[in-house]
């Protein structure tokens, strides 16, 4: 029998995928069809999940060092930043050389990731699919966030690259840096809890920074732990008295006219946590010196389940890469609530 190239079209017609066939899925968890035929997609990579998504957008409203850290693209695990102590400016007819120290510090992108298994019956249908991609997702993105946040602002102990990613902003202001002409503890306050005695302590936390010369009006912000909302209502002055009193609740969202970014994971914790329960920190700082690298993400990976496998259960991972690191510790101040 002779084969026509009519019967090797349809032959292999018959192997394509059917119009409205699901051929993959979007990081966001929306199906792809097939629209015209073509060979099934194999979604076997890491996917960036997009800016505009419920992900991203939940990781920046609740991580203060994702929304607000100045951000430097990273090509490779670790960036050299510059990093000056100034230039001495002088007048007259004579140029003299400067003396001020240069140098540089290095930061080093770290895994932040997580996984979790669902049946494959389960996401048997496109509907299912999404939901579950969704709502991982967005519990992914709420647990990174308080612990991202938590290894940039709140570990305490030295850096080892896992439980301690990065030395946090917390190790920066408590320990001596030579390079930076830094004393530790030099812009480390506390706060025993008495009401009437926060509102000096707050002041003192912003002098620290504002009578150095990394003091900028336009790039400064607090960063504080939600615990200070109630501190911040109950704070009054020696008659007794409120001394913050919002239009609304009571609640202020600045501090001497200066933006609070909330974060839960501004908190003390010896090892990097998603729920710190140590003490409670609030941090005055120029955000230009919060120094957040990015190599990759967020991005999710979906992986079928094998012939070889146990059981039929399919993995979906979430992960980010990122670096931190406060390039000068003279540029922030830190409050700890003690008592």
């Amino acid at each position: 029998m002779r084969t026509t190239l009519a019967d090797v079209w349809a032959e292999a017609d018959n192997d394509l995928p059917n119009r409205g066939t699901i051929l993959g899925f979007r990081s966001s968890g929306e199906p792809i069809y097939s629209l015209g035929g073509a060979a099934a997609a194999v979604i076997d990579d890491w996917i960036p999940i997009e800016y505009d998504s419920n992900v991203v957008q939940r990781v920046r409203m609740d991580s203060a060092i994702e929304r607000y850290g100045q951000r430097y693209v990273m090509r490779s695990k670790t960036r050299s930043i510059p990093r000056s102590a100034g230039i001495t400016v002088a007048s007259g007819s004579t140029y003299s050389d400067d003396t001020s120290t240069n140098d540089e510090v290095t930061i080093t992108a770290r895994r932040f990731h997580s996984r979790f298994k669902v049946d494959e019956d389960d996401l048997a249908d496109a509907n299912s699919r999404m939901d579950v991609l969704s709502t991982k997702g967005e519990d992914w993105a709420i647990s990174y966030a308080d612990t991202f946040d938590n290894a940039c602002l709140g570990a305490t102990g030295a850096e080892n690259g896992t439980t301690i990613p990065f030395t946090s902003a917390y190790r920066t202001l408590r320990s001596n840096d030579s390079d930076a002409s830094y004393v530790a503890d030099a812009n480390y306050l506390t706060w025993d809890g008495t009401p009437s005695g926060l509102y000096g302590k707050l002041s003192g936390v912003f002098k620290l920074v504002e009578t150095g010369k990394y003091w900028s009006l336009a790039d400064s912000l607090v960063i504080a732990h939600p615990g200070w909302r109630d501190a911040l209502r109950m704070t009054v002055d020696d008659q007794g008295r409120p001394i913050f009193i919002a239009t609304t609740d009571g609640t202020p969202d600045t501090l001497f006219n200066v933006p609070i970014a909330w974060s839960r994971g501004c908190r003390a914790s010896t090892v990097m946590s998603g729920d710190p329960t140590g003490r409670d920190l609030l941090y005055f700082t120029n955000r230009r010196f919060l120094a957040r690298g990015d190599r990759s993400g967020p991005e999710s990976l979906f992986q079928n389940a094998r012939p070889q496998d146990d059981t039929d259960d399919a993995a979906i991972k979430f992960r980010a890469r990122r670096a931190f690191k406060l390039t000068h510790p003279k540029a922030a101040a830190v409050l700890e609530r003690v008592g």
